[in-house]
């Protein structure tokens, strides 16, 4: 037996011009200034080409190549442009596939490129039986899979393209293809089988084979009696007659190949039943046998059963003498279906990524909104999450930068080497003592040269300058009282945030004098200095303990090594973080998946995130090997401090020790407080220069007119001084709620309830109950405030301090005045 496969016949259609389609589409969407830059010429041609090639007159596997590539492209732009297709102009037309004379000429356009797919995919599956054709006699298994693509090609055409206009593309249509492709998939299955050595051996598989293969046929036979004549008329005249004697033929097959089954069971009685029944079917195939005389041997198939019937009938008459069932049915059998083929999506998939570069750059102008807009909540996700990962390596790296400023850790470890490599008892045996000594030599140079530093000049000038805007308010005339009212008021709010700044520095103008003279400055500090010229070296109180001491210190070093290691790994994976988090794209994953609801958006962007996370598991190991390389160290220290034996010391040695740490934090608060001076100051001063010309400018103005009307007036006189009327239009145009402004704005201190004047921490290195581990780092110097708690902030300085609010975008500027200052 031999196998006579049906096969399709192609779909033709007219030439279309990607190029302009492209090209109009882009220059709607951005313009006749833009649109080029989005626009791909050579691969616009590329497109165009590869579709002539895929309706052209190449070798079928070739042709078939082609197609798939040209799909391919489709796909992309159809996950793109969705069903707005239509903008891009372009006239798609195709004809129906020629099985008579009736469909030559009928055709249909339509704007949608979803008629372009469906044709394309038409015709993939037309070129997958054509091929099964050619290879069936030459490569049974390459014809076999090819006819299971096409059964899977036309079933994803029948449920994915519906209310098509082309009749060759109607669902039931479509349907009844995929039918028919699987029909003859699972009869070469079958064929291989009965072709085969010895096919009775297998007797109970080849019946339920054949079953399957009759079933098909049988669904397919269905079409042919269906009330719609475009159906049941629809393909190739001779499909009928083919699928009818196949229909009844294998089903001929499946009942004599039960009774072969039955003979080697001993059951002869039932055997020589569907004996009979598989005459019955093959004398039904009979008159629609003319299509397939050259394939199948009818004439040899009947002997063969009539030779079977004959034998079985003599045995059971003879020796087993079972009774013979009236009737029996072939659902007795159980049919195995054989086939099964490969997604349609899974035979594309190689097609798109082979084009997906591509698509990419020609398709870079055509991305949907609602695409942007589930990218942006992506986008939202990623970024936030990159945000903690920030915050956490800033958090670390604080703690690390305070840990070594605070602890002067290198300074501390240089000179104790130093010290325990010579035996060196010069400077004062203490590290932490030198780093105050370097920390009031920066303090004293910070406030001399400070122009600032005489508070007591810096309080009389304030003084004169207030007094000079006193006596300009004292020459306004009674006209301008509202005026000089709300300057007056402005003037004593200033003095009164003036004094809360001098206040801050008054208590302290003793320890800024001292930082200002060097000389009375390091007098004092000599008073808490030990005298250690009878001091013994440091190698002289135990020389046992010196290896040790050295041997705490390379430790010490290397730890230090290892936190600055630490801190370059975690910048160099959170800058790896950034670059992978600013390369990724995942256009295209939405795209695909454009139809996901928004639970399965979701969860596609927690699985998305993942690909980060083994950047962040490297940021989160540095965190934890940096906190306990911190606590080792705290430990080493201790030990060094224990080991080093200074911290017997006596008891006067331990009164100056206080006294001078006493002294030190005094100075250190001094120069917080100046600092804190300094900066406001200015503001101050320059607040007052700005007052001052107002004042001197409103009475300049005053003077000048014989009779002065209220700034606040809202209505004006017809016969009021010109100068006048500008006045008062000019402070309209300024979008002042008065002719002048309400009472102005102190500058905001940097000071107040809410300040913490900045601290630094300092721990002796050796003591009786110190310990060299650093100090917690105060909590304002901590991560930044939220934006809410900012917010909080400010409403409290502005309940607390009502000058605050002066700073704010000015209201009361210098430059906003002066064009009325005469």
């Amino acid at each position: 037996m031999k196998a006579c496969l049906a096969t399709l016949k192609l779909k033709d259609t007219e030439a279309i011009d990607w190029k302009k389609g492209l090209v109009s589409y882009l220059k709607r969407s951005y313009g006749s200034a833009q649109w080029s830059q989005f626009y791909n010429d050579k691969l616009a041609g590329e497109l165009n080409h590869l579709r002539n090639n895929a309706n052209g007159e190449l070798a079928l596997e070739a042709l078939l190549e082609q197609n798939f590539i040209y799909y391919a492209f489709l796909e992309q732009l159809h996950l793109r442009i969705g069903n707005n297709s239509p903008q891009l102009r372009l006239h798609f037309t195709w004809y129906e596939a020629e099985y008579d004379s009736a469909l030559k000429a009928q055709k249909h356009s339509q704007y949608n490129v979803i008629l372009e797919k469906s044709c394309i995919l038409y015709n993939i599956g037309a070129l997958l039986t054509e091929l099964a054709k050619e290879k069936v006699n030459k490569d049974y298994k390459a014809s076999l899979t090819y006819l299971m693509n096409a059964v899977a090609c036309f079933e994803y055409l029948s449920e994915n393209f519906l209310n098509s206009p082309s009749l060759d593309l109607r669902a039931d249509i479509t349907k009844f293809l995929a039918e028919l492709c699987h029909a003859q998939a699972q009869e070469l299955f079958l064929l291989k089988l009965i072709n085969g050595p010895d096919p009775t051996k297998q007797a109970s598989l080849v019946s339920k084979l054949s079953y399957a293969a009759a079933s098909l046929y049988e669904t397919c036979h269905g079409f042919f009696e269906d009330e719609d004549e475009e159906v049941r008329d629809y393909g190739d005249i001779k499909w009928r007659s083919l699928v009818t004697c196949k229909m009844f033929f294998f089903k001929a097959v499946t009942a004599y190949y039960y009774a072969v089954a039955l003979e080697q069971q001993n059951k002869y009685g039932e055997a020589i039943a569907f004996l009979n029944l598989a005459g019955d079917y093959l004398v039904s195939s009979l008159p629609y046998k003319i299509s397939l005389k050259e394939f199948i041997d009818f004439t040899g198939f009947k002997e063969e059963l009539e030779d079977k019937k004959r034998q079985v009938t003599r045995d059971n008459d003879f020796i087993y003498h079972d009774a013979i069932p009236q009737s029996v049915q072939l659902e007795v059998i159980k049919s195995m279906d054989a086939v099964k083929s490969t997604s349609f999506p899974g035979q594309l998939e190689p097609y798109v990524n082979m084009v997906a570069e591509k698509c990419d750059t020609l398709y870079q102008g055509i991305v949907p909104m609602e695409i942007y807009e589930k990218e942006s909540i992506y986008s939202e996700e990623k970024a936030r999450f990159l945000r903690n990962e920030i915050d956490v390596a800033e958090t670390a790296n604080w703690e690390y930068t305070s840990y070594m400023e605070f602890t002067n850790l290198p300074k501390f470890i240089t000179d104790m080497e130093a010290r325990y490599k010579t035996g060196s008892t010069s400077g004062s045996g203490n590290p932490q003592v030198d780093m105050m000594k370097d920390q009031l030599i920066s303090w004293s140079r910070t406030v001399q040269d400070s122009k600032f530093n005489d508070v007591d000049e810096q309080m009389r000038k304030i003084n004169e300058i207030r007094q000079k805007i006193m006596n300009t308010l004292s020459t306004m005339p009674p006209e301008q009282r509202e005026n000089t009212v709300k300057l007056k008021s402005a003037l004593l709010e200033a003095s009164e945030s003036d004094d809360k700044l001098f206040s801050l520095v008054k208590p302290f103008i003793p320890e800024l004098k001292l930082l200002k003279n060097n000389e009375v400055l390091w007098a004092t500090w000599g008073k808490f200095e030990v005298d250690n010229s009878n001091q013994p070296s440091l190698l002289d109180i135990d020389d046992t303990k010196t290896e040790a001491v050295l041997s705490k210190l390379g430790k010490l070093k290397q730890l230090c090594e290892d936190l600055r290691l630490l801190k370059e790994e975690r910048g160099r994976s959170l800058s790896e973080l950034k670059e992978e988090a600013n390369n990724d794209d995942i256009t295209k994953k939405i795209l695909v998946n454009r139809g996901s609801t928004d639970s399965e958006l979701k969860h596609m962007f927690e699985v998305e995130l993942e690909k980060f996370k083994p950047f962040s598991a490297r940021v989160e190991a540095t965190v934890f090997k940096q906190s306990a390389t911190i606590c080792e160290m705290r430990a080493e220290l201790d030990e060094i401090s224990k080991l080093s034996g200074v911290e017997d010391a006596s008891g006067e040695e331990k009164l100056r020790m206080e006294e001078r740490q006493r002294f030190f934090d005094k100075i250190q608060e001094a120069v917080a407080n100046f600092a804190v001076f300094c900066a406001d100051l200015p503001k101050g001063l320059a607040f007052y220069d700005s007052l001052l010309k107002i004042s001197k400018g409103l009475a300049s103005s005053a003077a000048s007119q014989p009779v002065v009307q209220p700034l606040t007036g809202s209505a004006t006189n017809s016969n009021a001084d010109p100068r006048q009327v500008n006045l008062e239009s000019q402070f309209k145009n300024l979008n002042l709620s008065s002719s002048i402004p309400a009472t102005p704005m102190i500058p905001p201190r940097t000071y107040g309830s809410s300040f913490v004047r900045p601290t630094v921490e300092t721990t002796p290195v050796f003591g009786n109950n110190s310990s060299l581990a650093p100090p917690v780092p105060p909590k304002e110097f901590g991560p930044r405030r939220s934006l809410q708690q900012e917010f909080e902030k400010e409403e409290r300085e502005l309940q607390q301090n009502p000058t605050s609010f002066y700073n704010r975008p000015s209201v009361f500027d210098e430059n906003l005045y002066s064009k009325f200052s005469g």
